[in-house]
């Protein structure tokens, strides 16, 4: 895309194309509609759409210091996968065509926010369909339904039609509705917001819908949505990335080589992740070596936005308000993290934060000017940025990692409150796993061993694990198991109000090692054993709990390759067993250690 763009007379370009059919529109709510109504409907929409294009055609980096820069000086193009097919380049016509509800998935830093935005300023350049974006995390304190949420959203760009033009417009398929970050909707409001958007894809099937989330295994179980995943970069891709960064041009030159060479698939896992090889990019200077974990990744990358040179002055260092130190500075955001975690918040406006500051302040001891170090946070070193009367994470994984500092530094007490409190969460975001990295034994030893242990009390096992305890194992983690043909691997739902399941998983991603399991998840895992069902209960579903076949399933799950087969239970006893022996040898290591001091 060359040159600027101008936003006013881009929408005019899509008026001028789509004026006649929202006239018509307007015809159908209320008779007799003259031209008067045709020049309100025009002052309308370009309002709308010029604030829209305004507001999403710019984004804010911590590479630029906060500076907002055109989307699509550093955007590239991102492929999609549909199951084994790539999509790449995708536009908002490739989405359209694969029906009119999409999910796409990505992990954290995937480019899932930035493709979102591509897609929405597309509809728009391309005068395909209206956009309207919502931000769903929204509805955990929204004071009504998704319906509403829209009627807000549309109003806050300067939409001024009434709602019976609203409801007929949508009726009529007028709009493409962006729904970002279906993960940002805390657990206990998950069932009514998912409740919202099934009524709302129902109602209004003409419409295009595009849902956003981190991957969540619920997801691939609704059938109304065509499933689609973020592809990782190619060589290619992350090489271009690199050069439309801002950066030191001689440090890029020797990163884009190296990139080349062998950087890149050594190291494929990090760099094919936009977020991690601009984080890489950043921190290249000081190291030029990769770590194999995630966490110290981000400590890096910290180290990097703290100490580093301007990206765009060469030898420039740009001075902090406050005096502190690269640890204390760490320490109180690191509260300041841990504290709006457990908030879910991710935005605020300055009081806000400012109170955080305080409240954080009074938790370390560390005292300082508040609007100095969120001055600092924003402008030198960059962890939160300024995005209008609203300040944000510079990326929710930053507030993950200092959230996880703040537990792995914080006392035996407050650290089994907190992972005890945080343990549903397991799997939903990287908390746990860089709390693992970091400090692997105080997850085992007040997540993985209790846990272990209530499963095994809850399922009644005594000296040897058998088909009743397989049976009760299953009813204890999860209600529905989806067996439907056109999924990669088997989709299970927890229980409701059950932590098993992840427990489960958690435990076999992390500590699978020990007896002997791969680290990588096969995805074709129990994909023969749910073709099977398919066909015998005629659903993409097995209800565990109201199914008469149900207990046939579970006989056949026990000797499958499936997830939650007998195979897993006897892994996760085998663990339990190991993790016990390695508490004790360490008890043991440590009173040694004392006795000969």
């Amino acid at each position: 895309m060359n040159g600027p763009l101008d936003p006013n007379v881009i929408a005019a370009e899509f008026l001028k194309q789509n004026i006649d059919s929202f006239f018509d529109t307007a015809k159908q709510v209320a008779k007799g509609a003259n031209e008067k109504i045709r020049l309100k409907l025009d002052r309308t929409y370009q309002k709308y759409l010029t604030s829209l294009f305004e507001k999403h055609s710019k984004m804010k980096s911590f590479l630029l210091r906060g500076e907002a820069v055109p989307l699509h000086d550093f955007y590239i193009p991102l492929n999609l996968l549909l199951q084994r097919k790539t999509i790449e380049g995708v536009n908002i016509r490739d989405i359209m065509k694969l029906g009119t509800s999409t999910v796409i998935t990505g992990s954290g830093g995937s480019g899932k926010t930035m493709l979102v935005r591509h897609l929405l300023l597309d509809s728009i350049l391309t005068k395909t369909r209206v956009p309207i974006f919502v931000e769903l995390r929204q509805l955990n304190t929204f004071d009504g339904d998704l319906f509403a949420l829209i009627l807000q959203t549309l109003n806050s760009y300067n939409f001024t039609m009434d709602k019976a033009y609203i409801v007929k417009a949508l009726e009529l398929g007028h709009f493409v509705v962006f729904l970002d970050g279906y993960d940002e909707v805390v657990h206990n409001h998950r069932h009514r917001v998912k409740t919202y958007i099934l009524d709302f894809v129902r109602i209004y099937a003409q419409n295009t819908i595009v849902l956003t989330s981190r991957p969540d295994p619920e997801l691939e179980g609704w059938q109304a949505f065509t499933l689609l995943k973020v592809a990782p970069l190619t060589l290619l891709q992350a090489d271009s990335l690199v050069e439309k960064l801002p950066f030191d041009d001689k440090l890029k030159a020797t990163f884009q080589k190296n990139l080349r060479a062998k950087l890149f698939l050594k190291h494929e896992s990090f760099l094919s992740n936009p977020l991690l090889l601009s984080i890489m990019l950043l921190s290249y200077g000081q190291s030029a070596s990769i770590p194999s974990k995630l966490s110290v990744f981000y400590n890096q990358a910290y180290e990097a936005l703290f100490e580093r040179h301007d990206v765009l002055k060469e030898g420039f260092k740009r001075q902090l308000l406050t005096s502190l130190d690269i640890q204390d500075f760490a320490r109180l955001f690191a509260v300041f993290c841990l504290q709006t975690y457990d908030k879910k918040k991710i935005e605020f406006t300055q009081t806000e934060a400012l109170e955080y500051i305080e409240t954080s302040q009074s938790i370390v001891g560390i005292q300082c000017s508040k609007k100095n170090y969120l001055g600092d946070l924003i402008q030198a070193v960059c962890l939160m940025l300024q995005d209008g009367l609203q300040i944000v994470f510079a990326h929710r994984s930053f507030q993950e990692y200092f959230a996880a500092r703040f537990i792995c530094e914080a006392n035996s007490d407050i650290q089994r409150e907190l992972i005890s409190k945080y343990s549903k969460l397991s799997l939903s975001d990287r908390v746990f796993d860089m709390l693992y990295e970091m400090r692997p034994e105080i997850i085992e030893q007040y997540y993985i061993r209790p846990g272990l242990d209530n499963l095994f009390k809850k399922i009644g096992f005594k000296r040897k694990l058998g088909v009743l305890n397989h049976e009760r194992f299953v009813r204890a983690c999860c209600s529905v198991y989806y067996v439907g043909t056109t999924f990669s691997h088997p989709i299970i739902e927890s229980s409701e109000n059950s932590s098993f399941l992840d427990l489960t998983f958690f435990t076999l991603k992390h500590c699978g090692h020990l007896v002997n399991r791969s680290s990588v998840i096969r995805k074709s895992r129990g994909i023969a054993l749910a073709r099977s069902w398919n066909k015998k209960v005629k659903s993409n579903v097995v209800m565990l709990k109201k199914q008469p076949t149900a207990r046939q399933f579970i006989r056949e799950l026990a000797t499958s390759d499936s997830p939650l087969s007998l195979s897993d239970l006897k892994d996760l006893f085998a663990i339990r067993s190991m993790l016990d022996e390695k508490a004790k040898k360490s008890s043991r290591t440590l009173e040694s250690i004392l006795k000969n001091m």
